[in-house]
């Protein structure tokens, strides 16, 4: 059976998993409370499973034309096992503090630039944090294929070295909703400013990137 293939994007990230050993983005939380201490583990299940949703949603999509064969849902299967995130916990980080450390951190490997895992990271701070208690896996898992964007949960994407200049509203970060981190992933690939998803938000998302 001949595949239609994933899209460039999608196509692009199975191929480089190819010689990379995973794929995720580096999640620095901080904000420490009781609170945090007891929501954090389901926050984390809550972005993974947004992300595999979409990842999957993405296979479907392309496997619904009559007169297409679909996608390889190998394709998807292994991108999806090959998908790792990095936890880091670093109490009362500011934004600035977290990419000084992301940055060294990647700097320090040899890595700038090189893949997206290395461009980006989440930040999930006290702001995030409250948008995001009532987050549920199973309410996810069970919905059906449409579903209205969300704005109302967030967290914070940083990327590192952005260009800024001292007239630039852009801050270098925006906010993301959850169920778009595998859109932002896809966009921000081919070397992408993350300046070019933040003007591209629509003023009803209410200033939280929701995707294309």
């Amino acid at each position: 059976m001949r595949f239609t293939p994933p899209p460039g994007s999608t196509a692009e990230l199975h191929n480089r998993l190819q010689t990379e050993p995973h794929w995720g983005y580096t999640i620095y939380r901080t904000t420490f409370s009781a609170q945090a201490d007891a929501a954090f583990p389901t926050i984390l299940r809550y972005l993974d499973a947004c992300i595999k949703k979409s990842l999957f949603s993405e296979c479907a999509s392309y496997s619904e034309s009559e007169k297409s064969p679909g996608v390889d849902p190998a394709i998807y299967q292994g991108t999806w096992a090959k998908y790792q995130p990095t936890v880091i916990e670093d109490a009362g980080a500011s934004m600035e503090s977290v990419r000084d450390h992301f940055e060294a951190s990647v700097e320090g490997q040899g890595r700038r630039d090189l893949f997206n895992s290395d461009r980006m990271c989440i930040v999930i701070d006290e702001e995030s944090l409250l948008t995001l208690l009532d987050a549920s896996v199973e309410a996810l898992e069970a919905e059906g294929p449409q579903h209205v964007h969300e704005t109302t949960r967030f967290v914070k994407v940083l990327e590192a070295w952005p260009i800024l200049d001292q007239y630039d509203s852009f801050p270098g970060w925006m906010k993301c909703s959850p169920r778009a981190l595998w859109d932002l992933w896809k966009m921000m690939g081919d070397g992408d400013e993350m300046r070019n998803s933040w003007e591209d938000m629509d003023e009803m998302d209410e200033g939280v990137y929701c995707g294309p």
